[in-house]
């Protein structure tokens, strides 16, 4: 018996039957896993458990001949209970065991087991380890066996294994591209009829590729089956007009989406009823299927029975308009709902739309046209806010989505569907937090070298601001900045420089328009036409201004209905009447000029509406605004002409030194700092008697000519992960602030940006007649800390005060290491869904409800 395929429903079982049932006391808790399997489904990864015998019989009934034959090399007809006990009872050290679950069923195994080693006394074990997989025919090819060997390996590697070794049948070439394709460097072995690999399951550079890769293909495809449902189910459809059951199916039935929409209802359903004049039905199992989404408006209460039901009956994806006001609901949401393959937009979400497809299942009415702008919006309340600003402003977007308190998918998710996602030219995203925050980086930086990433994030730290900073991304503090910028950026060209022309024929608005651009760091010429210049007039001059300029604004103003407006007059000399006004004027001759030049074109309407004369040009009804917008794409521009860079690779010592910090917490003595910076090349000389932290900048050194003394930091930030940070010492650079951080990982670009980022930088490269000192040398030592503190999880501070940086070399004169147990971190280790850990007060939250456990303001809908 075969079991159903991924678009079929799953057996009608409770959701991790086993949950409930008692596990060992050593039980590695840390290892389970919700993943993204390559077509966007879920599974649940997590250690076999002495109970799943239960569990184990069924998954081996829905296994063909050929899968059984090519795990054993022969054909097993059933388990016996010794097979069942020999699989399920491991110690997770010796012979470990992980298991992926879909609807509570087990539908892959994988396993490790090794021996004793040769060169050690009893009973130490062998770093090799034998594996195997086992994988559910109907649920090969999803990418289960992959992502199962990513966190056996975690595993494996956690309980001191560093190689596997796998036999394999020859024609069992599924199974050998899996270990091929990992990114680990095999060895093979050629065996009759069989084939040995082997390789080391230490990560390296290939390996992250490839699961970043893997993971970037799975978590686009489950966001692109939420935004393509074939049908829509909206649980909760009521008839009164002011629910909100009710508000998403007449949004959904008046937004032109093609498939079927069904309202679920079991009110309205008695004696064949209907909601807004279609069939409603009792529950989501009775209506037809596919139904690849569905909307959630019930009490929070009906919520665990309605996930259920849905994950029955094979629906992909839910969007959750429940609030539910409770962090521990949240996350049973999330869990319960993955437990079953599906993907979770909420709870207490707005909604999504996609303009393209005609589906609107949000509570906003209004849909905007489509378009080349992907929205993103944490909160409700500025989503919709969004929503009707880039109707009323007659913005197209691509797609919308409210993840409202963002119990599964978040802005990450969303940045690896732009990624992929050929109609979307501009991300923009209101953030109330980074989720998290290395994995934001990391994937904004990834999209933005070629498709710009707008954040509107009030209320920003220095930590956000360095954080959107590196990654490229454009941030903003206000809504209406953000659709500033995503306007233009859609529309234009990215600008080559920072020169702008200012074109109009009024002094006043162009001098103001000029000395705005000029305050925001644009080099500015001004261009001043005749009053009541003609379009072709216009037309001349931005063509004439774009052979010497990287952009053009042409600026115009609709006088005031009593102000008297010219008279129609005679054809010009070139063919054009006197009955257009200034407005007019500037925005035919800006249409016509567009076709003709190569830099952004803007405008700005001042006192009056925008025509249809400025479609497909960026307008603006204040100067201000334009400037604004400019200014924002100019700097997006030169971050994506710099070079990305890479982490060099460096001869580092990194077993000793996790040798050395091995279950070592506190401050570390002189030595040991010493021989732990050593492991990394990192020399401490330390110069008595010479300096001080916080000292003068420009130091004697003992053994040479003079430097300059800078400060090197380096933490494990509770939300942000490792990061270090640069100044130059003294107490002028503690007062002013002049430091600069970096998350890590730190590539050879961002170490020299770093370097030249803070204020006091112009003192490294021979301020005043200064000889300049060993830049480069610095940069290297930037490098082998950030390498330190990413690799050794252990470190909670370091700080190398003060490094004295001479013409040529650096010279380490004090450091203080602090080290502490580790904390988990984001974006690191096997796929997985990520959620901060944070300590709570014993104190009532103040803010109930909020699933970010953040000290911001969460917007909800009433």
């Amino acid at each position: 018996m075969s079991r159903p395929g991924p678009d079929a429903a799953p057996a009608p079982v409770a959701v991790r039957a086993s949950a409930a049932v008692p596990v060992p006391d050593d039980y590695p808790e840390h290892w389970e896993a919700d993943v993204v399997l390559l077509d966007g489904g879920t599974a649940h990864i997590r250690p076999i458990r002495p109970a799943d015998g239960a569990l184990l019989r069924p998954f081996w009934s829905r296994l063909s001949t050929r899968t059984i034959y090519f795990r054993y090399f022969n054909v097993r007809r059933g388990l016996s209970d010794e097979d069942i006990a020999r699989t399920t009872q491991v110690d997770q050290r010796a012979r470990g065991a992980l298991v992926a679950l879909i609807g509570g069923e087990i539908v892959a195994l994988a396993h490790w087991e090794r021996g004793r080693a040769t060169d050690l006394p009893p009973p130490a074990l062998a770093t090799a380890a034998e594996v195997a997989f086992l994988v559910e025919d109907a649920q090969q090819g999803r990418g289960i066996g992959s992502v199962l060997l990513e966190h056996l390996a975690a595993a494996a590697a956690e309980r001191g294994v560093r190689r596997f070794d796998a036999e394999v049948l020859g024609e069992n070439q599924q199974m050998i591209r899996v270990f091929l394709d990992a990114g680990y460097t095999v060895a093979r072995a050629w065996e009759p009829g069989a084939v040995r690999l082997s390789f080391d399951i230490a990560p390296t550079a290939r390996s992250v590729d490839v699961m970043r890769a893997r993971e970037h293909r799975a978590e686009a495809a489950s966001v692109y089956r939420l935004l393509h449902p074939r049908a829509v189910a909206v649980i909760g459809a009521g008839r009164d007009r002011g629910s909100l059951g009710n508000i998403v199916l007449r949004n959904l039935l008046a937004g032109g989406f093609d498939g079927p929409v069904h309202p679920v209802n079991p009110l309205a359903a008695a004696a064949d009823g209907a909601v807004a004049s279609v069939r409603a039905y009792a529950s989501v199992e009775d209506t037809p299927r596919p139904v690849d989404l569905a909307v959630l408006c019930v009490p929070a209460a009906q919520i665990p029975a309605v996930v259920a039901a849905c994950g029955r009956h094979g629906v992909r994806g839910l969007v959750v308009m429940t609030d539910q006001r409770d962090d521990a609901a949240d996350v049973r949401l999330a869990a319960d709902a993955r437990a079953y393959g599906m993907r979770v937009v909420g709870p207490a979400s707005l909604g999504l739309q996609n303009p393209a497809a005609g589906l609107n299942a949000s509570l906003v009415g209004e849909m905007p046209a489509a378009g080349r702008i992907g929205c993103y919006s944490q909160s409700g309340p500025l989503g919709g806010a969004l929503l009707e600003a880039a109707a009323g402003r007659g913005l197209g977007l691509s797609v919308f989505v409210s993840a409202g308190d963002r119990a599964d998918v978040s802005g990450n998710d969303l940045l690896q569907y732009w990624k992929a996602d050929p109609s979307t030219g501009v991300a923009l995203m209101h953030l109330e937090t980074f989720g998290n925050p290395r994995k934001f980086a990391r994937l904004a930086r990834w999209l933005g070298r070629d498709t710009p990433v707008v954040v509107v994030l009030s209320e920003r730290t220095p930590l956000d601001e360095a954080l959107l900073r590196q990654a490229g991304v454009i941030g903003v503090d206000r809504v209406s900045q953000g659709l500033d910028v995503a306007l233009l950026l859609a529309s234009c060209p990215l600008p080559a420089g920072n020169r702008v022309a200012v074109v109009g024929d009024s002094r006043a608005l162009v001098r103001f328009t000029a000395r705005a651009a000029d305050a925001a760091g644009l080099a500015v010429e001004e261009v001043l036409l005749p009053v009541d210049s003609t379009p072709e007039a216009f037309r001349k001059a931005l063509v004439d201004a774009s052979t010497r300029a990287d952009a053009l604004i042409t600026a115009a103003v609709r006088p005031p209905s009593a102000v008297p407006r010219p008279r129609p007059g005679p054809t010009g000399p070139t063919g054009q009447t006197g009955q257009t006004g200034p407005v007019e004027s500037a925005a035919v001759g800006a249409a016509t000029a567009a076709a003709s030049v190569n830099v952004p074109l803007l405008a700005t309407v001042s006192g009056g509406r925008i025509g249809p004369e400025l479609d497909g040009i960026p307008t603006y009804f204040s100067p201000e605004a334009a400037v604004g917008a400019l200014r924002r794409a100019v700097a997006y521009a030169r971050w994506r002409a710099l070079p990305a860079g890479a982490v060099p690779p460096l001869p580092v010592q990194v077993d000793e030194a996790r040798r050395l910090t091995a279950g070592v917490t506190g401050t570390l003595a002189s030595g040991a700092a010493r021989a732990l910076l050593a492991c990394y090349g990192i020399e401490l000389t330390p110069a008595p008697d010479v300096h001080s932290p916080g000292q003068d900048v420009h130091l004697p050194d003992a053994a040479g000519p003079p430097g300059v003394a800078v400060v090197l930091g380096a933490e494990e930030n509770p939300r942000f992960g490792p990061l270090v940070s640069f100044g130059l010492a003294g107490p002028a650079t503690e007062l002013l602030g002049d430091r600069a951080h970096h998350i890590l990982p730190l590539t050879d670009a961002d170490a020299a940006r770093l370097v030249r980022s803070v204020r006091a930088a112009p003192l490294l490269f021979g301020y005043r007649g200064a000889a300049p000192v060993d830049v480069a040398a610095l940069e290297d030592l930037l490098l082998r800390l950030a390498r330190l503190v990413d690799e050794i999880g252990t470190v909670r501070r370091l700080a190398l005060d003060p490094v004295i940086v001479a013409a040529d070399g650096v010279s380490v004169r004090a450091a203080e290491i602090l080290l502490a147990p580790p904390t988990p971190r984001a974006d690191a280790g096997p796929r997985r869904f990520w959620r901060p850990v944070t300590e709570r007060p014993a104190a009532a939250d103040p803010q109930p409800g909020s699933a970010q456990r953040v000290p911001t303001v969460h917007n909800r809908l009433p």
